[in-house]
């Protein structure tokens, strides 16, 4: 007779699991986090012509070192005027880009008084947008984009055969296509830079992308939930293969970056105006918003601090860390950290593999058939899963040991964005419904699903992931901890993999596996610590990755947001290959 799980069915569908809807939260259906219509290019109220006045020049006056003189003969705009959220947000990135080229102007000294012209309505349009008034992930990327055919699709790449170019020679011994693609690679533009360099613009629009294909994932998650509530695996199973697939489209334009960003110009002339004034040596106090803040008890002027822009500021990566019950800690915590390899031991003590890829028991269990042994066994290890993450949650609960960075950074992210983030965390249980699926091992077979086929997939979404922060840490070695050891007057090349600097590179035809070329600079005379540097050609286009090792003094390194760089990032990424289940 089979054992009646009717109460545990019916306990587990009582479960309150209200389904969010992404409309509520300022979110779209097909671009997500992303605005679906192109942000405005201009305020359409001539109210605000002083400050589009400003950005018109704004490139030639920062050249000519008066750009903290203009911004100073402002006048202090109301907001009243804005009339639609758009409106705010163009003003918000306005009022950013100004902010921080006040700040940190080129060829002017370090300000730290914001002037009033600035900072109040900076205050009062982030009030508005529920975001803290510092240049952020939102401004640059979410809110700073256009296309450049307005007809044509959003994408960094797509084929001219799918628009009417009329104006493109006719010639039968033309090859269009090799010929003028490269001008129509991208239908992306960025609306306002620091720089007036097109490496500032692709690293932006790189990460404006990942935000629009993330729309389907975020569709996915929600399927997800709907199919834990509903006990339909088929639809937990097809969503989070959407959430896979939506990943590895992500992993793959985030290796672009590579295309069209050099390292060199981004770390030395865009990544100081990313900069907040948060743990900041520059503003060690912070930054005064003149106008906004009551002086002190003691008649001293309030300084703010704020963390600058980082790709940490998405809403889209946090989301899909907490609908995969991804936890993160501390830097330098490991509480978050279940050794999986623990529970997976135990089972292989028990069974081994025989060749034609069949699971035996080694263990003398005389009433179960040796499928029914490794079944079992992949039981205990995933209920031993479950009650470790139990307890561990318990803790967390207690002790709050969340990673405080995360957290505190949801002021850069946009208020309707921060509470989806806050509301998907009640109620996302993808994993836990996997773990407790294996209770019932008469229900494994429910709708002609194994559960082993949920964890491979699940798994799957993991991995990417996974991918997702190898490959993040590849572009902070390359962008970041490699030209920290160069040094700002550097040899520059636009191929900046082949410039000197004081690092050991070996380059691999990744084919052959066979040494191209080896550069070394032995100098004993170097007293930058020492950063070994893996090149790998990926492409015949020469598209070239990297993998460094560095020793102990990057461990100092600073992001723009002002976490730990390369300890940081390497704990989210062990904490995300953690959850794997059962590996």
């Amino acid at each position: 007779m089979a054992p009646n799980h009717s109460n545990e069915e019916n306990s587990h569908n009582s479960l309150p699991c209200p389904i969010l809807r992404v409309e509520d939260y300022d979110i779209h259906p097909k671009t997500g986090f992303l605005p679906p219509n192109p942000p405005l290019t201009r305020l359409p109220d001539l109210y605000y012509s002083p400050w589009e006045q400003v950005i018109d020049s704004y490139h030639d006056l920062m050249l000519a070192g008066r750009l903290g003189e203009s911004i100073n003969m402002l006048p202090i705009l109301e907001t009243d005027h804005l009339k639609s959220i758009p409106e705010y947000r163009r003003a918000f990135l306005i009022l950013s880009i100004l902010a921080h080229g006040f700040v940190w102007g080129k060829y002017e000294a370090v300000r730290d008084v914001l002037p009033a012209c600035i900072a109040i309505p900076w205050v009062k349009v982030s009030n508005v947008l529920e975001i803290a008034p510092i240049c952020n992930h939102a401004a640059v990327v979410l809110w700073n984009w256009r296309l450049i055919f307005p007809d044509a699709p959003f994408d960094l790449k797509y084929d001219v055969f799918a628009m009417e170019i009329y104006y493109l020679p006719v010639n039968n011994s033309i090859d269009i296509r090799n010929n003028f693609l490269p001008f129509f690679e991208s239908n992306l533009a960025t609306l306002i830079t620091f720089t007036n360099t097109s490496d500032e613009g692709w690293f932006y629009l790189v990460t404006t992308t990942i935000e629009a294909i993330g729309g389907r994932a975020l569709n996915a998650i929600i399927l997800a939930l709907e199919a834990v509530r509903d006990r339909d695996n088929f639809k937990l199973m097809s969503a989070l293969m959407v959430i896979c697939s939506a990943m590895k489209d992500i992993n793959e334009t985030l290796q672009r970056m590579f295309d069209k960003c050099d390292p060199y110009i981004f770390y030395w002339k865009v990544r100081p105006y990313l900069s907040g004034w948060e743990n900041e040596d520059r503003l060690p106090k912070g930054l005064i918003y003149e106008g906004v803040d009551q002086p002190d008890e003691y008649g001293n002027p309030v300084y703010r601090q704020y963390a600058g822009g980082s790709a940490g500021q998405s809403a889209l990566i946090q989301a899909i860390d907490i609908a995969l019950n991804v936890e993160h800690y501390p830097t330098g915590v490991k509480t978050g950290i279940t050794n999986n390899k623990v529970f997976s031991s135990e089972v292989k003590e028990h069974t081994r593999e025989e060749p034609n890829g069949n699971c035996y028991a080694a263990s003398s269990i005389n009433s179960l058939s040796n499928a029914s042994s490794c079944y079992h066994l992949r039981i205990q290890n995933h209920q031993q899963q479950l009650e470790f993450e139990k307890m561990s949650s318990n803790a967390s609960n207690n002790n709050k040991p969340q990673q405080p960075y995360l957290h505190k950074i949801r002021q850069n992210i946009p208020g309707p964005h921060r509470r989806f983030l806050e509301d998907l965390a009640k109620i996302a249980n993808i994993r836990q419904y996997i773990l407790t699926r294996t209770k019932f091992p008469l229900d494994d077979k429910v709708q002609g699903l194994d559960d082993d086929d949920l964890v491979k997939a699940y798994n799957d979404c993991l991995n990417e992931m996974k991918n997702f922060r190898n490959k993040h840490l590849q572009i902070v070695s390359t962008y970041i901890v490699i030209q920290s050891h160069r040094g700002g007057g550097h040899f520059h090349t636009k191929n900046p993999y082949l410039a000197k600097c004081p690092v050991s590179t070996i380059t691999h035809n990744t084919t052959t596996n066979i040494p191209i070329t080896a550069i070394n600079n032995n100098s004993t005379t170097n007293t930058m610590s020492t950063c070994v540097s893996v090149t790998h050609l990926k492409t015949k286009d020469a598209r070239i990755t990297s993998k460094t090792i560095t020793n102990g003094s990057d461990l100092d390194l600073k992001g723009t947001g002002g976490t730990n760089l390369m300890p940081f990032l390497k704990q989210m990424r062990d904490e995300t290959i953690a959850k794997e289940i059962g590996s």
